[in-house]
């Protein structure tokens, strides 16, 4: 039995059981982002757009892209506080990436726009509601 006989499917491809826990942590902080950034953003803004009558597809890419690049860019600064890192080299380091390296923000505000277009397929807001019988 080695090393590839347990845990979840991530874990088999790392070579070294003392890295396991790391996946783990990582899932978990993972989770607690992206669920923490649709409840706290995402779903008072489908509320207040619902309300609103603003219910089309587009709306929704396009919020869930940047709701997802607001939830990885505190991610990103808080990630940088909890390394000790004083505020000012946190700031500093991170409007510098902004700048030279824009890609990782494109990739979380793709992963928004997916989930707000799974919000909005699952929610169908643009849809009337049936009358109950």
């Amino acid at each position: 039995m080695g090393p590839r006989s347990h845990g979840p499917v991530g874990c088999s491809y790392v070579p070294y059981p003392e890295q396991h826990h790391w996946i783990y942590i990582t899932i978990v902080i993972a989770a607690i982002f992206a669920y923490g950034g649709v409840l706290t953003l995402g779903m008072p803004a489908f509320f207040v757009l619902r309300a609103l009558n603003h219910t089309s597809l587009w709306i929704a890419l396009v919020l869930g892209f940047g709701i997802g690049v607001v939830t990885g860019c505190v991610f990103l600064f808080l990630f940088g506080l909890s390394l000790g890192n004083r505020l000012s080299f946190v700031w500093q380091d991170f409007a510098a990436n902004v700048v030279n390296w824009p890609w990782p923000f494109l990739l979380v505000g793709a992963l928004g726009a997916v989930v707000g277009a799974t919000l909005w397929l699952i929610a169908r807001p643009d849809r009337a509601a049936r009358p109950e019988m």
